[in-house]
């Protein structure tokens, strides 16, 4: 899917290459991790949440981002409620 070779990716995954920033990028597009995280395999869950909230944004079309933006803050909205219902009980 990356139209990385099977052979490149070995290579990778031995040692025995660094991959350049174009194999990373497009590793990244297939990959349910971010760019930041293959680049840096130490980031924090928190972190990475917050990559992968980014990637989903800019990967959808840019037509449907507010509507993606709106039904976030929402649900996020929610949540809290939800979290605060149960703090109190």
């Amino acid at each position: 899917m990356s139209h990385v070779s099977v052979k490149q990716i070995a290579k990778i995954e031995k040692g025995q290459m660094n991959p350049s920033f174009l194999i990373l990028k497009a590793l990244a597009k297939v990959l349910p991790i971010s760019l930041d995280s293959l680049i840096n395999p130490d980031v924090s869950p928190e972190d990475e949440g917050a990559g992968q909230m980014k990637m989903l944004y800019c990967s959808c079309p840019s037509e449907m981002r507010e509507t993606l933006l709106h039904h976030t803050q929402e649900t996020m909205k929610e949540l809290t409620e939800l979290s605060e219902k149960f703090e109190t009980n």
